[in-house]
């Protein structure tokens, strides 16, 4: 019996910021008999609804949504902890005759839940706060090389700027004294379709601009600010785009103009990273639905020949 048969079939989309990922994976829940798996690293912290573009239950149109605002933002939480996470739920939809459809943009955690990449060694926090604090004083190239010199298999793999991939590496390699490209090859847990939305360039950065000043006008400072009343500004919640260049506006050490152009700068370069990501990581069937709406019915058709067994999931 071929062994692929017997493991859970999962839709992926990915992508970057602002090209339609949540509207589509509640249109495909709806017509394949899904419910929808968050993969955005930040939406799953509670209160942040409006600098995460958290989808709201009017978008959600009836369709169940899993892990959306199951942590409070003054806790850490981990790749492992979503790849365990989302296991289960897969687990549980599966078990229903459900088809789980897990987006968002975080490519590491779609691509750690689909290859069932091994990320389970315990965290030593002395040595991952040293490598942060490298980092904060060195950049991003300078770690990389640091992990280079260790161990050049795993540097090549990782790009510099996955920085807690390289922190991560960097924290095994010196807890277990083996090579973090020496860990056992991972088990792949599911069959993976990866869907990717994209667009032309300049259309996405002018969405991502007009998505930014929604926010700001939908009450993004505001939200910020009463984050802050309870949550330390280095937590890691407040890493997310939109919320770590609002933190000095209100603590009256910048003034609100240049942090709104930075947000947007910043979730420019975001989106570049992303789409570079799902591209050297992951194979991706990639469609256009801003540019050709007409897309949809290409997308239908694959996940259709997908749950039939006629399509492999793998990239066109």
């Amino acid at each position: 019996m071929n062994k692929t048969a017997l493991k859970p079939k999962i839709i992926l989309i990915g992508g970057p910021t602002a090209v339609g990922k949540s509207a589509l994976a509640v249109k495909l829940a709806q017509q394949f008999n899904g419910e929808v798996i968050n993969g955005d690293a930040y939406q799953i912290y509670r209160g942040m609804d409006i600098g995460t573009a958290k989808v709201t239950p009017t978008e959600m149109d009836g369709v169940p949504h899993h892990l959306i605002d199951i942590v409070d933002p003054g806790t850490p939480f981990t790749a492992a902890q979503f790849q365990t996470r989302a296991g289960t739920v897969i687990q549980a939809l599966v078990a229903q005759g459900k088809l789980p459809i897990v987006v968002g943009g975080t490519g590491f955690y779609l691509n750690a839940l689909a290859k069932g990449l091994p990320l389970g060694v315990a965290a030593t926090t002395s040595a991952r706060q040293r490598w942060e604090a490298e980092l904060a004083a060195h950049g991003e190239d300078w770690l990389h090389d640091q992990l280079a010199a260790r161990d050049p298999a795993a540097a090549a793999k990782i790009p510099a700027a996955n920085s807690r991939r390289v922190v991560r590496a960097l924290e095994v390699i010196e807890q277990t004294g083996q090579l973090f490209s020496a860990q056992s090859p991972p088990t792949e847990p599911y069959q993976p379709l990866v869907i990717g939305l994209t667009t032309d360039r300049a259309l996405l950065y002018r969405r991502i601009e007009q998505r930014v000043d929604q926010m700001m006008q939908q009450g993004l400072l505001q939200e910020v600010a009463g984050l802050l009343e309870t949550v330390s500004p280095d937590a890691q919640a407040f890493k997310a785009i939109g919320y770590k260049e609002l933190v000095p506006v209100l603590q009256e050490q910048a003034p609100l103009a240049p942090a709104v152009a930075l947000i947007k700068q910043h979730s420019r370069n975001y989106a570049k990273r992303q789409l570079t990501y799902f591209r050297n990581q992951m194979p991706t069937n990639w469609f256009d639905l801003l540019q050709t709406p007409t897309a949809l019915e290409a997308i239908d058709q694959l996940v259709a020949s997908f749950i039939k067994g006629e399509q492999n999931g793998l990239a066109r």
